[in-house]
């Protein structure tokens, strides 16, 4: 029996549906990451990613500050491109007032400007997003990131 807020297991895989949240989120990722406007990025980052934003990558805490310098260091060496983004799961708040919980895993091909060597990495995310003076901001974000 499936309820509308317990993911079913289908052949292993979750039973889930994108929410607006997720939407949100992989809009906002792609604003910071994937285009090639420094501008909308640094927008996004300002707008829409807290001042106070917790971050945790692969179990290092790192700072704001710390975090805004390896997003613009990585935009400067590398063309990244999506492979593939898919939300895993959401709090049942994502759906009901567009602020909550959300987990996404991606798949990102990263090319070196300078040499055109290319990688290929895999994240998987775990955001939390909260309402500030009336609009989403990324106030948590836990990644584990590996190259593939």
């Amino acid at each position: 029996m499936n309820h509308h807020n317990t993911p079913s297991t289908m052949g292993g895989q979750l039973d889930h549906h994108p929410t607006p949240l997720g939407n949100w989120l992989e809009d906002l990722f792609n604003k910071v990451f994937y285009q090639p406007n420094d501008g909308l990025c640094k927008k996004a980052m300002e707008e829409e990613m807290s001042p106070q934003l917790k971050i945790c990558i692969n179990g290092q805490h790192v700072s704001r500050e710390g975090y805004d310098q390896v997003i613009t260091e990585t935009r400067r060496t590398y063309n990244i491109s999506v492979q593939s983004s898919r939300e895993l799961l959401a709090s049942p708040d994502a759906t009901d007032k567009g602020i909550g919980s959300v987990a996404h895993i991606q798949t990102f091909t990263l090319e070196d400007k300078k040499t055109g060597t290319q990688r290929t990495q895999t994240s998987l995310t775990i955001s939390v997003i909260e309402s500030s003076d009336g609009r989403k901001q990324l106030k948590e974000l836990m990644e584990i990131i590996l190259d593939r």
